[in-house]
């Protein structure tokens, strides 16, 4: 009779084990190096490992996050670094699916999100964000042989824009040009390119690109900032939350961020 309680119970603890094994290999890679009294999705906590920070990027929107060489890059990844650097902790990056669908208070892996994300004021209940990081800047282009020195030059003429990120920008800015609403960048493009209309707003992600791809062809007239910042995500009630914040304004003030910035923002 105690043999069989004994073989019971000693089952019963490997089957124990067995799903804590299952459910570590679910929650995080590497879980099963990290049971060194962290505890994971404990409220109140600093992060859910003591010697890391868990960061969520989906990695689909360079500059910002993307893959090379099989490995996230990018400005927010190295903005994150330089925070998990400062509060002396690893930094692993988790990848995730950013979309209407994602659960962020369902998602214990992480200790925050950073992934060019917009503030949702409709999520202030469920989640915490930080103080944005990044102010989304949209380039004034026009075609390098135009004789256009200013933006003032290209006061109410026309200037293309694609329809969706008219809301980005202060309605004052562009009230200064004749502005023509496209639903493609092509499109608009090939329309800038036949002097259709004389300058385009486009964002510096993907501005960035069409003009150094296409060396000689645009030039950039100016540089604005927009309405569209971006801010990281934390659970409700991290502490994290707060000293993340900190650590942001340390950057800005000591001449990091703008190092960080230039990196990937600066042209050729």
């Amino acid at each position: 009779m105690r043999l069989t309680k004994k073989i019971i119970s000693t089952f019963a603890v490997l089957s124990m084990l067995i799903v804590l094994v299952i459910s570590c290999a679910g929650i995080v890679p590497g879980c099963d190096k990290a049971n060194d009294g962290n505890t994971v999705g404990k409220k109140g906590q600093l992060t859910i490992y003591k010697d890391r920070v868990m960061v969520g990027t989906d990695a689909t929107y360079p500059p910002f996050e993307f893959i090379e060489d099989g490995i996230i890059k990018g400005f927010d990844m190295d903005i994150a670094m330089e925070i998990a650097h400062r509060i002396d902790k690893d930094m692993q990056i988790v990848p995730i699916i950013w979309d209407f669908t994602y659960k962020i208070p369902e998602d214990i892996r992480l200790d925050m999100i950073i992934s060019a994300v917009s503030e949702d004021t409709e999520k202030d209940e469920v989640v915490d964000f930080s103080d944005p990081y990044y102010s989304m800047e949209y380039l004034l282009i026009v075609l390098s042989d135009a004789e256009l020195v200013i933006k003032e030059d290209l006061t109410s003429k026309k200037v293309g824009i694609i329809d969706n990120k008219v809301k980005d920008l202060d309605i004052g800015y562009l009230n200064e040009f004749s502005i023509e609403e496209y639903k493609e960048v092509l499109i608009m493009m090939e329309d800038l390119r036949n002097r259709n209309i004389d300058g385009v707003i486009l964002s510096i992600p993907v501005g960035r690109n069409i003009v150094e791809e296409n060396n000689g062809i645009y030039r950039v007239l100016e540089v604005t900032s927009s309405l569209r910042t971006f801010i990281m995500v934390f659970h409700k009630g991290s502490l994290l939350r707060d000293i993340v914040n900190m650590v942001l304004k340390e950057m800005f003030k000591d001449g990091t961020y703008q190092q960080i910035y230039d990196i990937w923002f600066s042209f050729k």
